[in-house]
């Protein structure tokens, strides 16, 4: 009786864990989460001088929801679902070598809002996002206001394996602020293979090879711009302004306490550099990238146009305010 009763309390104990397990894994968009990342670009030359440029860096990002409406759990039906999300973070990278003598520290500190609203009849297959982030990309975190946003549709279609992206977004991602256009489209070719075009951001293929591990083929815009103190060259604060295409590939494993593993190697080709009014080229070079994410709180049964991974979609809303 005693070996009975011990064999149904350690088979009422496993099913709890599991139980507890799927009730609890994190939602990859509406759970809060945390990721730090360190990168590397490998100095190179710029155009036929001896003069080379490239950067170490780090950042720490946070997103927590501050609004996910009564029924996130079970957000399916009809009606519209609403969200609100904010996120901050800050990020350092430190110049190398002789293009921009001596080198600086280069620092961003960030803040953003997302809102969200899904909607559709007897489905949400519609999801609408509005995002606002106020940053500061500056030398050693001096001052440096800027105000970022995007406005974006994303429409999921009934069978669930394809979708599009439209919207307008005031991005640094050239290396300077623009207004610019987002058109996207995504299409899942079966349970492991998606692919997804964002213009003019990135083009992305993934492969999951489980629900735990998955990898990923990408082409991506990388470009950014901080304000720079006075130096024996400049009287005045002058703009350092990097921008280049970047091929990729990564790989993701999702561990079984929520945390995100996410290593990334690639190429760049030849960069456009400007400080101020002097533009250059920089010779092409590796980059490389780790980012460790920590996820958080539970995973419902979302709706389908809710129910998507960022990092295997080759969509991810925060990117387009970076």
């Amino acid at each position: 009786m005693r070996k009975i009763s011990l064999s149904l309390f350690l088979l009422l104990a496993v099913a709890s864990i599991s139980v507890f397990g799927q009730e609890y894994k994190p939602h990859p968009l509406l759970s809060p989460m945390w990721n730090a990342e360190t990168e590397y670009l490998v100095p190179s030359q710029v155009e036929d001088s001896t003069l080379k440029n490239g950067f170490t860096g780090a950042s720490f990002n946070l997103r927590f929801p501050i609004y996910r409406g009564k029924d996130w759990l079970s957000a399916d039906g009809g009606k519209p679902y609403f969200a609100l999300i904010a996120h901050t973070g800050g990020n350092v990278r430190q110049s190398q070598l002789d293009y921009i003598e001596p080198d600086r520290l280069l620092t961003m500190y960030k803040f953003g809002l997302t809102g969200m609203m899904a909607s559709g009849v007897s489905s949400l297959r519609n999801l609408f996002l509005i995002q606002a982030t106020a940053s500061s990309p500056a030398q050693d975190f001096n001052f440096a206001p800027r105000i970022h946003g995007a406005i974006i549709w994303r429409k999921l279609y009934h069978n669930n394996k394809l979708w599009h992206t439209l919207g307008l977004t005031y991005t640094p991602v050239f290396g300077r602020d623009l207004l610019l256009p987002v058109i996207g489209a995504g299409y899942k070719i079966n349970n492991e293979n998606q692919v997804q075009l964002t213009f003019p951001f990135n083009f992305s293929y993934t492969y999951l090879l489980s629900r735990q591990i998955s990898f990923s083929g990408r082409i991506i815009n990388n470009g950014m711009y901080y304000k720079l103190e006075a130096d024996a060259y400049r009287n005045d604060d002058f703009y350092y302004r990097y921008n280049a295409q970047r091929i990729s590939v990564s790989a993701r494993y999702i561990t079984d306490l929520n945390v995100v593993w996410t290593p990334e190697i690639g190429f760049t080709n030849k960069a456009h550099l400007e400080l101020d009014d002097v533009k250059n080229r920089q010779l092409s070079t590796l980059y490389l990238r780790l980012t460790f994410q920590v996820r958080f709180g539970k995973r419902p049964a979302a709706s389908p146009i809710m129910n998507f991974d960022p990092g295997d979609s080759g969509f991810d809303p925060s990117y387009l305010v970076e």
